[in-house]
């Protein structure tokens, strides 16, 4: 088994300032804690129709429909996340240019 004596670097001083912006963690962190409580809604959900002792038809059933209201529910989200994705890249890439001639 190969094994590394690299230590791992640190991803940034502990006394350089954020490079994002104020309101972009605060975004990120309530995106997150929304897809959080859609799986969790979903976890309690299928938790529920896997102990229900209705027909397994039914239950394949509702199972689908529980699964496409997931994806409905985090689709807008996911798409926030991809959003702000994009803006940390664009600041990352102008903080780039701007300070590493």
């Amino acid at each position: 088994m190969l094994r590394s004596s690299a230590a791992p670097q640190p991803l940034g001083s502990l006394t350089q300032p954020p490079w994002y912006s104020d309101d972009l963690l605060p975004e990120l962190q309530a995106t997150l804690a929304i897809l959080a409580d859609i799986e969790m809604q979903f976890q309690a959900d299928r938790e529920r129709l896997d102990t229900w002792a209705g027909p397994e038809a039914l239950k394949r059933k509702f199972a689908a429909q529980l699964e496409e209201r997931r994806q409905q529910d985090r689709e807008p989200y996911v798409q926030r996340l991809a959003d702000l994705h994009g803006r940390m890249i664009r600041v990352m890439t102008l903080e780039d240019i701007c300070f590493n001639p």
